[in-house]
This record gives structure tokens, C-alpha cells and sequence, in this order.
């Protein structure tokens, strides 16, 4: 009778193992590799909802029809205080902007103070509100609670992985570029408190690991 003898025997089985082996490691990659890609998916899809509403709060940069900028710092001069942008860094921007307009936050519906702080040890995307008080001597904006270990203020964005969000930075420029090929020129950042009204344009740039 025909048959396999034992050698034969272990070499398909050796082979099969083989082959085996190979379908399931393509199999544990592709299976990475869609994980991956859904933490990508949803790092966009947040940083996609946060940005559309920090950009949406940007274009009112200098909005301010109640004139709640000039009555900042009392006796001081302009360049250091009444200014529409508070400060800019790599990180963070705080600026006037009458968001709520008509109503706004204050009790006579003056400006709102916004502020935008990336977090990447927390891998969060932080807004904070501060509150005009005009009582206040000289009057002034309330400044909201202090952060709290990745959970207060509440993140616009939380799931910004610090592991895959390679990048996250505010860039600034404003028109006094020498080139005429190019239209704007980047501001150092933390931008100086003299040049933070000289700023004309803000980009957000997220990079994310493939």
C-alpha cells in the first residue's frame, strides 16, 4: 500500500507550519496596522472639530464692539496692554474677542478673553474663558481655575496621542516680509509683546505619525 513515509511526513507538516506561521503574522500586522489607523482616524477627527472651532474664534481676533480693550491696564500705555492678542507661543494664544456678541459673558455683555492651550504631556486641547469685571479696580477680566492634572478646564480635544501627534504648534506672521515672493513673514515665537499686534496671520500645524 501507498503511503508517506515518516520523513515525508514531517516535511509537510514542517511546511505547513511555515505557511501557517506566515498567514498569521500578516495577519497580527494588518490587524497593528488597522488599530493604528483607527487612533489616527479619530486624532484627526478631533483635532478636525477643535480646530474648526479655534479658527472659528481667530477670524473674531479684535472683535470687540462693547470697547472692553482700551479699558485694560488703566494709566498704562497701549503697546503693553490694549492690544486685540494678549500673548502668542508655540503652545498657547490668548486674545479679546467678543464671541458672544450680542449677549457676551460679562454682565453688560463686554468682551470675552479666549485662550487656547495645547497640553502634550496630557495630549489635550485646552479653551478657557475669562470674564470681564468691570467693578473690579481697575477693571479687569476674572481669571478662570487654575489647570488640574490633565482634567480641568474639560479639553476640547482629548485623544490628541502624544505618542502620534507628532507636531502641534501655533505659527505667526504679519506683512513686513523683504521678499517679494512671499506675502508674510514668521514672527519668533513666544512672540514679543511689541510685535503681538503686528501679528496678520495664524496657522495651526498637526502632524500626525504615519
Amino acid at each position: 500500500m501507498a503511503g508517506f513515509t515518516l520523513v515525508e511526513a514531517l516535511i509537510g507538516v514542517g511546511i505547513f507550519a511555515i505557511v501557517l506561521l506566515s498567514i498569521l503574522q500578516m495577519f497580527a500586522t494588518n490587524r497593528v496596522t488597522y488599530a493604528k489607523g483607527e487612533v489616527k482616524v479619530s486624532i484627526q477627527q478631533n483635532a478636525r472639530a477643535a480646530l474648526e472651532l479655534t479658527s472659528r474664534e481667530l477670524r473674531m481676533v479684535g472683535y470687540d464692539p462693547n470697547h472692553t480693550t482700551p479699558l485694560l491696564g488703566a494709566g498704562t500705555t497701549p503697546a503693553t496692554t490694549q492690544r486685540a492678542i494678549q500673548s502668542a507661543t508655540a503652545t498657547g494664544i490668548r486674545f479679546i474677542a467678543d464671541v458672544n456678541n450680542p449677549a457676551g459673558t460679562g454682565p453688560d455683555g463686554w468682551g470675552d478673553m479666549i485662550g487656547y492651550t495645547y497640553d502634550a504631556t496630557c495630549g489635550q486641547l485646552r479653551r478657557k474663558v475669562w470674564v470681564w469685571d468691570p467693578a473690579a479696580l481697575p477693571p479687569n477680566f476674572v481669571a478662570p481655575p487654575a489647570d488640574n492634572a490633565c482634567v480641568e478646564p474639560p479639553p476640547i480635544a482629548e485623544q490628541l496621542d502624544p505618542a502620534l501627534t507628532t507636531v502641534f504648534r501655533y505659527l505667526y506672521y504679519d506683512a513686513a516680509e523683504p521678499n517679494p515672493n512671499l506675502k508674510f513673514k514668521e514672527l519668533a515665537s513666544p512672540v514679543a509683546a511689541a510685535d503681538l499686534m503686528r501679528i496678520q496671520r495664524i496657522v495651526i500645524q498637526v502632524e500626525t505619525e504615519d
